[in-house]
């Protein structure tokens, strides 16, 4: 007997299940299909912000504040004494919903661009509410963390 007549399935039931695997699977790991190089940010800071001997600039796009969804968050980190960009920082983020308690499920992917300029895309703020960008951010000698939060509409 075959595996289909042995599970009491038919071979078309088998079908549909499997198609159904695969197109739930698909549509699970897929992203917001935008990389550093599509996402556009606008000149003007959302925030800007001291990180420990950093200085921090966010922006958010499509739009600023973020909205619900993913979005693309580019940080832009400078020496405040010198105003030079820091390049080669490693930079972590996880978005976290403060009254809720949790984070997102996400885990948003890096790029730096070069001058200090560093995009986040698949930054998931899946539903409106308060939220907190948490940055932990380590550049040369310097470890620090940053935490701005806005209202997301």
């Amino acid at each position: 007997r075959s595996l289909f007549e042995r599970k009491n399935m038919s071979p078309l039931f088998s079908w549909r299940a499997a198609a159904l695997a695969v197109s739930t699977l698909t549509a699970c790991s897929s992203t917001n299909g935008t990389s550093a190089s599509d996402t556009t940010f606008p000149d003007k800071a959302l925030q800007v912000m001291a990180c420990d001997e950093l200085e921090l600039e966010v922006r958010t796009a499509p739009v600023q504040p973020p909205t619900a969804g993913l979005d693309g968050v580019e940080v832009v980190l400078t020496d405040p004494k010198t105003k030079a960009p820091v390049d080669g920082a490693q930079i972590a983020l996880v978005p976290w919903m403060p009254l809720m308690g949790h984070g997102a499920d996400v885990t948003p992917l890096v790029q730096p661009t070069g001058k200090g300029h560093y995009v986040l895309t698949n930054v998931d703020l899946y539903m409106p509410g308060e939220w907190q960008l948490r940055f932990q951010i380590s550049a040369d000698k310097v470890v620090c963390s940053a935490a701005p939060t806005y209202n997301v509409p």
